[in-house]
């Protein structure tokens, strides 16, 4: 655990030392730019942008049994196929039976090796098991994704849907 945060750390403050827009800008007295307040950046694809932004999820409820899950990555990011998990809580006689998620591109990645990662939205269909007549649950996403360019990875996000079923 603290190798990968020192790891994360390291990451963050060689971003701040290269990243031209941080390095070389002026502030304004009281002004809170540079340092790492400026990492997360929507300027342009080779700055990070929040966790939020760089990973959308969308969830819709496709009838009875079934959920579909959209994790977008935004441009210039990728999310990692095995890293993408899913689960209900709140669920009282619902449970998940199988998700099912499309091909993704192969990559060498340098933390994982060679992975299955994806470029663009993905939806992950999510087939439900309803022993009793329970309407309500709460999904509970969790995926992971990177920078393409910079290298940079995000920690795992996980991301919680109330959700009423037909």
């Amino acid at each position: 655990m603290k190798n990968r945060v020192r790891i994360i750390i390291f990451a963050m403050l060689a971003l701040v030392q290269i990243t031209p827009a941080t390095a070389q800008q002026s502030s304004a007295p009281g002004a809170a730019k540079g340092g790492l307040g400026s990492l997360f950046s929507s300027a342009s694809e080779d700055e990070l942008i929040e966790p939020d932004l760089a990973f959308k999820l969308n969830v819709t409820v496709k009838g009875p049994n079934t959920l579909v899950a959209q994790v977008i990555p935004a441009k210039g990011y990728y999310a990692y196929k095995e890293r993408m998990r899913f689960s209900l809580k709140n669920a009282n006689g619902v449970a998940i039976s199988s998700v099912k998620l499309p091909t993704g591109e192969m990559k060498v990645d340098q933390i994982f090796g060679r992975t299955e990662v994806y470029r663009k939205a993905v939806p992950a269909e999510i087939t439900l098991n309803r022993t009793s007549k329970s309407n309500t649950v709460t999904l509970v996403a969790s995926y992971q994704g990177c920078h393409e360019k910079l290298g940079v990875c995000y920690p795992p996000i996980e991301k919680t849907v109330n959700l009423t079923l037909p």
